[in-house]
């Protein structure tokens, strides 16, 4: 099974020009993934032409078995609401994305608790007051599928979590205690807004894929991850690949049963 992580930047172009659901699905097919999971996916958003680019990907790849969770219900440019259900199917929404090309026994969403409200210094252009705006943390969620695979059920968690650094390792040790509550193997993808030794810590779990993801053009750092409980081993090199979408890279890897 190749299982790959993609913060998509909403399909914003590596190079200039407006967002395009043509390029975005040219871009991911180059993966070829049997598990992929999408970050920062828009759905009914002006700025990438109003599509809902999960059903989008999955029709393209022929990956039958998906489901998008959203952050926030509304338009990026609004008024954000919090999303009921989870899923917002035909309105505006934002949030992460799994597709499968294995049956999926069974979804599963969980919001995840944003950090603080800070009042942070800010030089430039916004609305602020003496240097300084009120900077609300995004909310964020876990999806999760257990997906029939080849040598059996796999619990599959996707998510994206917080740049603040403590709210990202709180809401990481709350995604991995709430994957454990699935049936194992357990398998944990997406976009952690934290370094290798922090995920290490937080999780237990093990990393089955190294490497630098971001940004796309000079790749320093490793913030998006696929971590593996026991059960489940690499079969091979991971593979950090650049799009022709997003500011970070596309991390896949090949996951077989122990």
């Amino acid at each position: 099974m190749r299982v790959a992580t993609a913060n998509i930047q909403h399909g914003h172009p590596l190079v200039g020009g407006p967002d395009s659901a043509d390029q975005l699905v040219r871009a991911v097919g180059e993966v070829e993934a049997d598990v992929l999971a999408l970050q920062e996916v828009d759905v009914g958003q002006a700025r990438s032409g109003r599509v809902d680019q999960t059903a989008v990907v999955a029709d393209a790849l022929g990956l039958r078995w998906s489901r998008f969770a959203a952050e926030f219900a509304g338009s990026v440019r609004g008024i954000r609401r919090r999303p009921v259900p989870s899923s917002v199917p035909g309105r505006p929404g934002y949030g992460v994305a799994l597709l499968s090309r294995w049956p999926v026994r069974s979804w599963h969403i969980r919001p995840l608790r944003p950090g603080p409200v800070r009042v942070k210094r800010r030089t430039g252009r916004g609305w602020q007051v003496a240097g300084r705006f009120v900077h609300v943390d995004p909310a964020r969620v876990l999806l999760a599928a257990v997906v029939a695979g080849p040598a059996g059920p796999v619990s599959i968690g996707c998510t994206h979590l917080s740049v603040d650094p403590p709210t990202a390792r709180r809401q990481l040790a709350e995604s991995a205690w709430a994957l454990r509550t699935l049936p194992g193997p357990h398998l944990l993808l997406g976009d952690l807004n934290l370094e290798p030794d922090d995920v290490a810590r937080v999780t237990g779990l093990t990393s089955l894929a190294v490497a630098h993801t971001f940004t796309s053009w000079r790749p320093r750092r490793q913030l998006d991850h696929v971590l593996a409980g026991p059960g489940l081993r690499a079969t091979g090199s991971a593979r950090a690949q650049r799009l022709a979408v997003s500011d970070h890279l596309v991390l896949s890897v090949d996951v077989a049963a122990v």
